[in-house]
């Protein structure tokens, strides 16, 4: 199963509305020929749509009425040795253990997955994630049902669901791109933690955790760590590639994916790589040279203003999967998101580390997020939006309790800007029928990473040293190294365009701020423009001047568009806003 919504009657007695579950029907997918599996006990209704990525199906219901599905792999403990172990199997082995009231199955877990469990005789529902929360899992309830879905579009779309706007997350948005906790943009509608379970039964609602990364003292890394490090990372390729004979991967000129396209060529018989960034950038030469040092079948896919904005491509993507492997083919791809934060530990700078040990919160979520551009904010409201965003942060970083300052941040990095990460490719799997191996998010491989002390992996320091581990010369070939961290030090073709600088060539950058002009325009003549919290006039020279090419205005007109978007979806305007 890829996705899944459904609803719960918190009274056993009391049938859910035949028009909310025709609702959830309605909008579970967009996808014209959606083959939609249903169960309907009156008082639970569930849908699931699968894109046959992963194989098998991912719903099972027993005899006594019970009901267990899961999107993505759990990829259980207990089959590790099993070579023909699936997520079939895990599914029922998670199903007995929840039917035992034993959440050790869930803890027992290293994959990205969410998933429902329903009890029919105790009329129980479980609502889960995986232990970082990659897969989003997002649920609304008032005092007589829980709604439930794998999408937020889904809950958007329903007129049952009360969407109320709610700043602080919005703000948060804006700010980070993303928002904090559990927050949505809406007070009513909240997105599962990571290793949450969500329990709904007589009558009420309650939320636990199965797992907790916090636990232990960190210890000191060294040798040992390396080869821990490697060790579980191969497993993590093994447990996931399940023996089959070829693969396909996302490869870049970095060190994510080459890790991955790697660790790979140790184990499969045939590699299909894929690269997408713009010509003549190291990003793409960089991966070109992996790619033949390697064997790999390589494409490359054009990158262009039409297609930019979009994540990964997937249009010019889903088109080469067909070519490569014809109409009605599987869509599975190994991606390296979650290395540059769990292995790099990208943005965990020297003075972040250095205010955390002084116990300067404020200092550290300042140093990694300059704030809400408040040029765009009415001034009435600038001063009480701008501070919502960092009180947000220190109250995460406050929840965590870990003896190592830079842990802890690495930490909040990991449990929302991580775990939010993927939020729009879920979001849209519905239609563009494209699944992700992610080994960097496997929970025994960050286990080893969390269970040391931060400072020796900061700057990608300790990922070089791993990645001279690989037996394919994997370090031999130049990469594309992040600014301020451990430059590559092996030889490179001159004259090529780095990402942090040169990425897009001109006319793609002028497409780009014309597409950003023009989304500013649209918010400018919504009926619903949020005039109480956004500046008219001066989103309205922000549009002219990028349109102009004077002066590129994006991050003050995307801030803008992020308020009137959750603005325009909510309910008559309602809101939570706070005191000027």
């Amino acid at each position: 199963m890829s996705f899944f919504a459904g609803a719960f009657s918190l009274d056993r007695n009391k049938p859910l509305s035949p028009q909310l579950c025709a609702d959830l029907r309605d909008n579970l997918s967009r996808h014209a020929d959606e083959q939609i599996e249903q169960v309907n006990t009156g008082a639970f209704f569930l849908l699931k749509g699968d894109v046959g990525a992963f194989g098998v199906p991912a719903l099972l219901r027993d005899d006594a009425g019970n009901v267990s599905a899961v999107a993505g792999e759990p990829l259980m403990r207990e089959g590790e040795s099993a070579p023909d172990w699936d997520r079939a199997r895990d599914l029922a082995l998670l199903q007995r253990q929840l039917g035992a009231s034993n959440w050790d199955a869930l803890a027992q877990s290293r994959g990205t997955f969410c998933g429902v469990h329903y009890e029919q005789e105790r009329h129980l529902l479980l609502l889960f994630v995986d232990k970082v929360g990659v897969r989003p899992l997002y649920v609304w309830h008032d005092e007589d049902v829980v709604v439930f879905a794998t999408a937020l579009r889904v809950l958007e779309a329903l007129p049952q669901v009360g969407k109320t706007f709610d700043v602080r997350g919005v703000t948060e948005i804006a700010t980070f791109g993303y928002p904090l906790g559990t927050r949505t943009a809406y007070s009513g509608i909240r997105m599962l933690a990571g290793a949450e379970v969500t329990r709904c039964v007589d009558g009420a609602v309650g939320h636990h955790n199965y797992w907790d990364w916090q636990a232990g003292t960190p210890e000191e890394g060294g040798a040992q760590a390396l080869e821990q490090c490697y060790d579980a990372f191969l497993d993590a390729l093994r447990r996931r590639q399940r023996r089959a004979a070829s693969a396909t991967c996302f490869l870049s000129g970095g060190l994510d994916s080459r890790a991955i396209v790697g660790g790979l060529d140790l184990i499969v018989d045939e590699l299909h790589t894929v690269n997408f960034a713009p010509d003549h950038t190291q990003d793409q030469v960089f991966a070109t040279l992996v790619a033949e040092k390697l064997n790999t079948r390589h494409a490359q896919l054009v990158t262009n203003g039409d297609n930019v904005a979009q994540g990964y491509r997937k249009d010019a993507l889903a088109l080469w999967l067909k070519e490569r492997f014809g109409a009605g083919s599987a869509g599975l791809i190994w991606s390296g998101d979650g290395g540059s934060v769990a292995l790099g530990h990208v943005y965990l700078t020297r003075p972040i580390l250095e205010a955390m040990r002084r116990g300067d919160r404020r200092e550290a979520v300042t140093l990694f997020n300059k704030g809400l551009p408040g040029r765009i904010i009415q001034p009435a409201m600038r001063k009480a939006l701008t501070a919502l965003p960092f009180q947000g942060a220190e109250e995460e970083l406050a929840g965590i309790a870990s003896s190592d300052p830079g842990r802890a941040f690495h930490l909040f990095l990991l449990q929302n800007d991580q775990r939010r990460h993927l939020v729009q490719h879920f979001e849209d799997l519905d239609v563009e029928r494209i699944e992700f191996q992610l080994p960097f998010f496997d929970a025994d491989f960050l286990a080893t990473i969390l269970r040391h002390q931060c400072e020796p992996y900061m700057q990608h320091r300790f990922y070089i040293e791993w990645l001279r581990k690989f037996p394919n010369g994997l370090a031999t070939l130049p990469w594309q190294a992040y600014p301020g961290h451990v430059p590559c030090d092996v030889a490179a073709p001159a004259g090529l365009k780095y990402q942090w600088e040169d990425y897009f060539d001109s006319g793609t950058v002028r497409q780009m701020q014309r597409n950003t002009a023009a989304r500013g325009k649209r918010v400018l003549g919504n009926r619903s423009f949020p005039r109480h919290l956004i500046s008219r006039s001066a989103l309205s020279a922000a549009v002219w001047m990028t349109r102009l090419g004077v002066r590129d205005y994006a991050y003050l007109i995307n801030t803008a568009y992020v308020y009137d978007k959750y603005w325009s979806m909510c309910d008559g305007g309602a809101a939570r806003t706070p005191e000027a």
